[in-house]
């Protein structure tokens, strides 16, 4: 859906001669990161209307969007995935958002916040196809992290003492962003295995050969 829209506009636009066909590529690939972009901001805004938890699409757009484009993580290989997960896992944040009306889920989720920026502070930034990094930018992103990291936990005590619901909020969204890390890591994982064990099976084939 994302990416022919994307290919359909960027047509238009090589073909009314705004843009070179030598940069078709880059432009329909630049417009549906755009396009789905985007369509997930409307999406969660309207589950935030619906809900009527405004304030959390405006954690959402502060604390987990900037986290996680410099801790990286999971990524879906089709764009259309994406949406649909991003907006599940956002919808079911926001209704999550009522366990803290329970005092145990209020400090389980206290708990969990907590071991999620170690696991933030340790694993990121993640380097993968889709995110990769020359040795120099890993070091600025992991410099950057942790000084959001210092800035959220501020910002969370004094949002504890004046806006509750964002404190709550941002507490969720950095659990997110640490559970797409951890996926992420799972994946590199797999994937190298399996490059190694292509490797020992192109080795296999070479010695008997």
């Amino acid at each position: 859906m994302f990416r022919k829209m994307s290919e359909a506009l960027t047509f238009q636009l090589v073909k009314n001669k705004i843009l070179d066909i030598e940069s078709y590529e880059v432009w329909a690939y630049s417009i549906e990161i755009i396009l789905l972009n985007g369509s997930i901001l409307l999406g969660c805004l309207l589950i935030s209307f619906m809900l009527g938890e405004m304030t959390h699409v405006l954690s959402f757009v502060l604390f987990f969007i900037p986290l996680r484009m410099l801790v990286g993580g999971y990524h879906c290989r089709k764009s259309e995935t994406c949406f649909f997960c991003t907006l599940l896992v956002y919808g079911a944040s926001t209704l999550s958002i009522r366990l803290y009306e329970m005092e145990i889920m209020e400090e389980a989720i206290w708990i969990l916040a907590v071991i999620s920026i170690l696991i933030i502070l340790i694993w990121s930034p993640l380097v993968n196809p889709n995110h990769l990094l020359e040795d120099y930018q890993i070091r600025r992103n992991k410099n950057i992290i942790y000084v959001m990291v210092v800035i959220d936990v501020a910002l969370y005590g004094i949002f504890c003492k004046t806006n509750i619901a964002m404190a709550h909020s941002e507490m969720m969204f950095i659990i997110l962003v640490a559970l797409t890390l951890l996926a992420g890591v799972m994946k590199n994982k797999r994937i190298g295995k399996n490059e190694l064990k292509g490797e020992m099976l192109c080795m296999k084939d070479v010695l008997n050969k």
